[in-house]
């Protein structure tokens, strides 16, 4: 097992609400069961944030990865193995901004990721390589809801 706890300075704190507990709690629920949290909501709504302010309670390092049609298949593979291997959390905000054949594809290794930490693998096969995992490591995925004049889907 590696050490993985990082001080990351004194960051600013979230203000605490019944729905951020809820939010901490699910979320933290979600990682017990061997997966991450989807958190879904309007923009501007903390969603993104809530999942920062809990990496840094539990002491992780959470890099926020912001999706769009330029992102592809293989540039979110090469993020998913550096996540896997270092066991740091991944925040995928926007997701559903991607384009619909990138967001199946994607999921799909999302899902291989999901079920090694899960089921406890060594490695998963990742973009045609076995690649250590670190059971540390988080998927967090944001969505915002299609409305209109709303670049999402």
């Amino acid at each position: 097992q590696f050490y993985s706890f990082e001080y990351q300075g004194n960051a600013p704190k979230l203000v605490h609400t019944p729905l951020t507990d809820k939010c901490y709690l699910t979320l933290m629920h979600g990682l017990h069961l061997g997966y991450g949290g989807n958190p879904y909501g309007p923009a501007g709504t903390g969603k993104t944030e809530s999942v920062k302010a809990l990496g840094s309670c539990l002491g992780r390092q959470v890099l926020v990865f912001n999706c769009d049609e330029g992102i592809d298949f293989q540039a979110m593979g090469r993020i998913f193995v550096g996540l896997v291997r270092c066991g740091a959390w991944g925040c995928f905000d926007e997701f559903n901004r991607l384009l619909e054949e990138q967001m199946s594809a994607i999921s799909q290794s999302v899902q291989l990721i999901q079920a090694a930490i899960k089921n406890s693998h060594n490695t998963v096969h990742l973009l045609q390589r076995d690649v250590q995992v670190n059971h540390n490591a988080g998927i967090f995925i944001t969505l915002n809801p299609a409305t209109k004049g709303y670049g999402g889907r």
